[in-house]
């Protein structure tokens, strides 16, 4: 009987495609990836599906779109619950690790996003093994004492409150940290190279490696932000400016601090600098994870993955975070890398989404995928049986769409049956950028080309129309 394929998916929340020197960035040093993608194939415009976090993972696992079908569901003790398609997942949701599991796989989880192990978070479902790594962001992880970290080392305005800050808790849960090995991607990582020795006999195996890094709080060790910002002695603003606002709201799409002009420019580059000592951290551990990879002989019999969630915000449009309502390149493109024993290599440009990946892979390792499944075998562009997938590719965000093609990104404010009202901030109206005149998707361009208007509106009428 012919070996079959193992597999890994490494995904790292929040990481910029265009912050990795093999999507063009000439200053970023990201040597392990770009040398990864060397001798992989390089999917140039893939997007995200549905955002953020939890919906975002619940396309990758299901190979299922969200948009139009998500809706809220809210639960106590999630403060984020208010958001379509961030809740469990559904009896009828069948994941890739269920699929595979199914099929003889050992499959592993290997993670540090304290948003998927929420008490009401079923994310693990269909893994033999499972890990969670606590502390990320604000996971209730550490109470106290309180007196021994200071937030406001890090925000501009902070008061003390009998409810701990988002910050204070993350300070907390790190505040032991002394050593590089005790950042949380280089603990996943760690973890997944202590995995793949141990189930090296556990063949075919599939391991999903999931870090909260590059995703803020950006607090990388202080040398990797020097890297790219020598001589900075101001205040570090590691996290987003929604953080200031003492109990935010739900959204905090408006919260005080998201434009840049509430910071200087040297507090502008700081910021910037931070994120891209972030990537560069990562992109270190990762590279230990190849090691292992290569030590243990893997690559000749097992596809691995390297992707991410979404991007994020640094400056463009005037904001530092990612935003519901700013569905431009930095925040909906994803890295997205795929080496396979086979060596196919090469850059593919056609357009590919983030439900196409389980499909994918599953067609990857010979495994039959589920009718039901709306993702196609992104494969066949490589293969040549195919020069595009999709003519155009939808981001949905809240109550916000991106539908992007290659002329145009037209963002709306939309409402469903599921998500009858504005979320994620307040209502806008329609914006249409012209990609080739713009490609920064600065000037909205609607008002001048109403045909064009016309027909994403038809779009996204048709989209709506197959719930």
């Amino acid at each position: 009987m012919e070996e079959r394929w193992n597999l890994i998916v490494i995904c790292a929340d929040t990481f910029r495609a265009d912050f990795l020197g093999c999507y063009g960035n000439e200053w970023i040093r990201t040597p392990n990836l770009d040398t990864f993608a060397e001798k992989s194939v390089i999917f140039k415009e893939a997007y995200a599906e549905g955002l953020p976090t939890i919906p975002a993972r619940r396309v990758f696992f299901t190979g299922n779109r969200l948009f139009p079908k998500w809706r809220i569901v809210e639960h106590k003790g999630d403060p984020l619950g208010w958001q379509p398609g961030w809740h469990a997942l559904e009896e009828e949701e069948i994941t890739i690790s269920e699929i595979l599991q199914d099929n003889g796989y050992i499959t592993g989880f290997i993670t540090d996003v304290y948003h998927l192990f929420k008490p009401t978070g079923n994310f693990h479902r269909g893994f033999d093994s499972w890990e969670f790594i606590r502390g990320q962001e604000a996971d209730p992880y550490v109470t106290g004492p309180r007196d021994t970290v200071d937030p406001a080392r890090y925000l501009k305005t902070f008061k003390r409150e009998r409810r701990i800050h988002p910050l204070e808790q993350y300070l907390l849960n790190v505040r032991e940290r002394k050593k590089e090995e005790e950042y949380f991607v280089a603990r996943v990582m760690n973890k997944a190279c202590k995995w793949l020795s141990d189930n090296i006999g556990n063949k075919p195996f599939f391991l999903w490696v999931d870090c909260f890094d590059p995703h803020e709080p950006w607090d990388p060790p202080r040398e990797y932000a020097d890297m790219y910002n020598k001589g900075y002695g101001g205040v570090e603003y590691i996290v987003s400016p929604g953080f200031e606002v003492p109990n935010p709201p739900e959204h905090l799409s408006f919260a005080p601090g998201g434009s840049v002009d509430y910071y200087s420019e040297d507090e502008v580059r700081r910021i910037r600098a931070l994120y891209a000592g972030e990537v560069t951290l990562v992109d270190k551990w990762i590279g230990r994870l190849f090691e292992k990879i290569d030590e243990l002989g893997l690559w000749d019999n097992t596809v691995v993955v390297f992707t991410s969630d979404h991007g994020t915000l640094l400056g463009e449009k005037g904001l530092i975070h990612k935003r519901a309502y700013e569905l431009i390149k930095p925040e909906t493109r994803i890295p997205l890398v795929i080496w396979t024993p086979n060596g196919e290599k090469g850059e593919i440009t056609a357009y590919v989404q983030s439900y196409d990946l389980t499909p994918t892979l599953l067609a990857l390792l010979n495994v039959e995928k589920r009718p039901a499944m709306d993702g196609r075998n992104m494969w066949k562009l490589v293969e040549g049986e195919a020069e595009s997938l999709h003519e155009y590719v939808i981001t949905a965000y809240c109550s916000y769409l991106s539908i992007r093609n290659r002329e145009w990104n037209y963002i709306v404010t939309y409402r469903t049956k599921n998500v009858p009202r504005v979320i994620g901030g307040r209502y806008l109206e329609p914006r249409l950028y012209k990609l080739d005149d713009d490609p920064q998707e600065e000037v909205n361009v609607a008002s001048m080309y109403p045909h064009i208007v016309e027909k994403m509106e038809r779009i996204k009428d048709r989209i709506i129309g197959t719930m």
